[in-house]
């Protein structure tokens, strides 16, 4: 044989036994890596040697064992992201060409769940007709639940779990309704203002002799636009005396005509009358002008599409009226008790007469101005302008008035 052939053909051999064990270290090579390219889902890509088993474990889940194909295995939608973990690991195992396992790991970062859902709803309603609010997950998952509160005018919240979807909701009361979201990565709110037809809301005012001049400040303050103010003052009524006016009966006949969505109530300087056989004004008799009053109370809230607002008595100068006066609070007070969503009570004793205590006028605005009539009762009109302002605020801070 030629020496320049044989030289050739020994050089061949040896690049030959050069290259198939890299070759072989190629295909017994176990690469692992993860990726996102779809929102919602991890992706792994997978080289390994085809037809051997590999494990692949995830931080949190059970261990999958695939047996590969081909040398490389996209294994697409192979985790769901998560909010409580977004630092992702991945190990896969192998055995390799000398039967030793070889393991490699993956690692991924996703996304934040701080932006993860979304709440809309309509923005303004007709007072009493259903309608629908929308939790969407931008990851298209659906696999969270998120607490959703609903805190209608003048209520306390509501709240339940939900899963993204539509969630139906029925805002009985004119005003605005209070929407918040929240999971422990997010927090969102949102409101809708809830109206009757043509936007007018009714406001009542109504009583004995206490409720004049408010009635007219109410008029002069709120009453315009999209705001009604009807009076119904019955001068020398009170709860305890039926006979001059049945006032349980009254106050349905009120909500009948009127259908107020405001009732702004005071009354009780006429009280003291026996009920029940019950003389003024021992416990006996608290309750049942606790028990009437309630009556009327639910009455005017009008099954939940109405707000009331009920005024207590500021003391009086006269010693005979003081017991009778603490007496109606008193029974205000118990009559209200669980009614929150429906009734606030609006002490004007604490305004005019602090700690019980009787007094002509008082300090507003940094000025000095009397605020009680001669009579040692009623409010003036200074005192019925601040009563009223009590009166709005709370109708502001309970997003009545908006």
């Amino acid at each position: 044989m030629d020496s320049g052939v044989g030289r050739r053909t020994a050089a061949l051999a040896v690049a030959a036994a050069l290259v198939l064990p890299a070759s072989a270290s190629a295909e017994h090579t176990l690469e692992l890596s993860a990726s996102r390219p779809e929102t919602g889902y991890i992706e792994l890509l997978l080289h390994s040697r085809a037809g051997v088993p590999a494990v692949i474990t995830a931080d949190r889940g059970e261990p999958r064992t695939i047996t590969p194909e081909a040398p490389d295995t996209r294994l697409r939608r192979f985790a769901r992201w998560r909010c409580d973990d977004r630092t992702r690991q991945f190990i896969a195992t192998q055995p390799g060409a000398d039967g030793v396992p070889v393991a490699v790991r993956a690692e991924l970062r996703t996304p934040s769940c701080a932006h993860r859902l979304t709440l809309s709803a309509p923005r303004r309603v007709r007072a009493g007709r259903g309608v629908h609010l929308r939790v969407r997950d931008r990851w298209g998952l659906e696999n969270v639940s998120a607490r959703i509160c609903l805190r209608a005018p003048g209520e306390g919240a509501r709240c339940h779990r939900r899963r993204p979807g539509l969630v139906p909701y029925r805002p009985l009361r004119p005003g605005v309704h209070r929407v918040s979201l929240r999971t422990p990565w997010q927090r969102l709110r949102t409101t809708v203002l809830a109206a009757n037809r043509g936007g007018r809301l009714t406001v009542l005012a109504t009583g004995d002799s206490m409720i004049q001049i408010i009635d007219s400040f109410l008029t002069l303050r709120i009453g315009s636009g999209g705001v009604l103010v009807r009076s119904d003052a019955r001068i020398s009524t009170g709860i305890s005396k039926p006979s001059l006016l049945d006032w349980a009966a009254h106050s349905q006949e009120q909500v009948n005509r009127l259908q107020p969505d405001v009732t702004v109530m005071f009354i009780g300087a006429n009280d003291g009358f026996p009920m029940a056989g019950a003389d003024c004004c021992g416990r006996a008799w608290v309750v049942e002008y606790a028990r009437r009053a309630r009556r009327m109370m639910r009455v005017y809230a009008r099954g939940g599409r109405a707000r009331v607002y009920w005024l207590l008595l500021p003391m009086p100068r006269g010693r005979s009226f003081r017991t009778v006066y603490v007496a109606v609070n008193r029974a205000l007070r118990r009559a209200q008790r669980g009614l929150d969503d429906d009734v606030r009570l609006i002490d004007l004793a604490r305004v005019f007469t602090p700690g019980g205590r009787y007094r002509d006028s008082m300090e507003v605005h940094g000025r000095r101005v009397q605020v009680r009539q001669g009579d040692g009762v009623h409010l003036n009109r200074t005192g019925a302008s601040l009563a009223v302002t009590h009166v709005i605020r709370a109708l502001i801070r309970d997003r009545i008035l908006h």
